[in-house]
């Protein structure tokens, strides 16, 4: 079995969201989920000790905000992509490095998109479904 190109993590206090993305994330080949948090510091901690996290899907209205839980982290993933339910974010969002922002409820193709997007930005291959 060929091993996934991407490694991702998810960090979001709504559990019900983290199993949407787990299975949008589980319907791509190329990617491969290596951790979901509904805690920012145990996610920050797995994180320190991961220096090949690809992907993160981070929250931002959590018991401590997404936002500075990227600017402890962002130097340590390749891409950072923000999924909340508020747009009012967006701006603060790209200012700690985001490199794309989901508003929810997304659907999978949006998700698609999203990544395709910013692999492509990156010069990287894009990705898609068998």
């Amino acid at each position: 079995m060929k091993r996934a190109q991407y490694k991702c993590i998810i960090v979001d206090d709504d559990l019900h969201f983290i199993e949407v993305l787990e299975e949008y994330i589980s319907n791509v080949a190329k990617l491969e989920l290596i951790g979901s948090f509904t805690d920012p510091i145990n996610a920050v901690k797995f994180i320190g000790n991961n220096d090949d996290i690809d992907f993160l899907f981070l929250d931002i209205k959590m018991e401590i905000s997404g936002l500075e839980i990227a600017k402890i982290v962002r130097s340590q993933v390749g891409f950072l992509i923000f999924v909340t339910s508020h747009s009012t974010f967006a701006l603060e969002a790209f200012g700690v490095g985001s490199d794309h922002y989901l508003v929810k409820p997304f659907d999978f193709h949006a998700f698609l998109r999203t990544i395709n997007s910013v692999l492509k930005r990156n010069r990287q291959a894009a990705i898609s479904v068998p």
